[in-house]
């Protein structure tokens, strides 16, 4: 399982969680760790960038998921099933 912990509204002056504190808590339970805003859109396509990379960089979660369950993913611009 790949997991990531998006710090999200860091446009904000008044932050309810500090970058550190995001990062400590990310480490503690083994997660990727972003910072994003949705308001302005830093971050945001990093985020699924690196998600997707990591998911990519571990093709048994995927390829044996997709087998399972039947499921069709997008490659370049074909639908595998």
């Amino acid at each position: 399982i790949v997991k990531m912990l998006v710090g999200n509204k860091i446009d904000k002056e008044n932050r309810e969680v500090d970058r550190n504190e995001g990062l400590k808590f990310a480490r503690k339970h083994s997660m990727l760790f972003i910072e994003a805003s949705a308001k302005t859109c830093d971050g945001v396509q990093c985020a699924f960038e690196e998600l997707v990379e990591k998911i990519i960089q571990t093709p048994g979660l995927w390829e044996s998921e997709s087998q399972n369950r039947g499921c069709s993913y997008l490659r370049g611009d074909v639908l595998c099933t």
